[in-house]
């Protein structure tokens, strides 16, 4: 039965279980696609991904990224997260601090600032993309989250790999008081295809410009602890709306508190369009072998 070196770190974090876990299983080429959907199905987490080797000029890397259902073209705390992992098993080394990572979203620049526990790993997201505003859906998605949204603006889908509908709450007081009907979530993210729900305040004071809360049940994620997509994805949200002036192009985003978790991801925004780099901090907790 073959081994592969295997990982589980937790990302946007600098301390053990206080982040979003994502199993890493490095050295992945002989696994056949079946495989690796049946593996992410067994860690049962968030996300699985599998290191392969790259196509693309060195310094670089291949990452597939597996759901417990299916596999997805980018996805923001395993990009990170693997990256971290890829490191420590120094199968790469970047150059300038600078390497790539081959996914289905594409090739994309990942930057890292620092060594060893204090390293800060960046990744320049995909370009979220507009689907819909969603106006009709305001009183629904307050009726499904437990609490009235803001009056402005209307719930907003983009799509950067997933599709967050965005949603925006009068104080952070409301997000932290959210209790979704998570079937009434599932049955919204059906209906318009949405991978989940994005539910966010401003920030006014602190360290802190954004908090927000993501809600995926029917991708099998009821809350995820720190969503780096919907992370990247906001800034193109706030650019449509005018509201960068709240957060500045630069600053950092708080998630994971009402489950006990200290989610940090760093923002900074790239362009007028709202693209978006994002990085955080990564721990390994678990490290071993995988027998398939």
């Amino acid at each position: 039965m073959p081994t592969y070196r295997f990982k589980q770190v937790d990302a946007f974090t600098s301390r053990a279980f206080f982040g979003n876990p994502v199993a890493v299983v490095v050295g992945a080429d002989g696994l056949e696609a079946e495989e690796m959907q049946r593996i992410a199905a067994w860690t049962n987490l968030s996300e699985t991904t599998f290191v392969l080797k790259p196509t693309v000029a060195q310094p670089a890397y291949r990452l597939r990224i597996f759901s417990p259902g299916r596999e997805l073209p980018f996805a923001g705390h395993p990009t990170i997260g693997s990256c971290h992992a890829v490191l420590e098993a120094r199968i790469v080394t970047p150059e300038g601090g600078r390497l790539v990572q081959e996914c289905g979203a594409g090739n994309l620049p990942l930057r890292v600032d620092g060594e060893g526990p204090g390293r800060w790993i960046y990744v320049e997201a995909p370009q979220a993309t507009f689907v819909a505003d969603l106006a009709e859906l305001k009183g629904a998605v307050s009726t499904a989250l437990g609490r009235p949204s803001a009056s402005s603006p209307a719930p907003t889908a983009l799509r950067n790999g997933p599709t967050w509908l965005f949603v925006r709450f009068e104080d952070t007081t409301d997000v932290a008081a959210l209790e979704p009907d998570m079937s009434l979530v599932a049955k919204l993210s059906r209906e318009h295809s949405l991978t989940g729900v994005a539910a966010f305040a401003f920030v006014e004071r602190g360290e802190f410009a954004i908090h927000i809360r993501c809600f995926a049940p029917s991708v099998g994620v009821p809350e995820d602890p720190v969503t780096g997509s919907a992370n990247a994805a906001l800034p193109a949200y706030l650019a449509r709306h005018g509201l960068l002036g709240r957060t500045g192009r630069e600053y950092l985003s708080t998630q994971g508190t009402e489950l006990g978790r200290d989610g940090r991801v760093h923002v900074r925004v790239m362009d007028a369009n709202g693209r978006a780099e994002i990085g955080g901090q990564v721990v390994t907790v678990v490290e071993g072998e995988i027998a398939v």
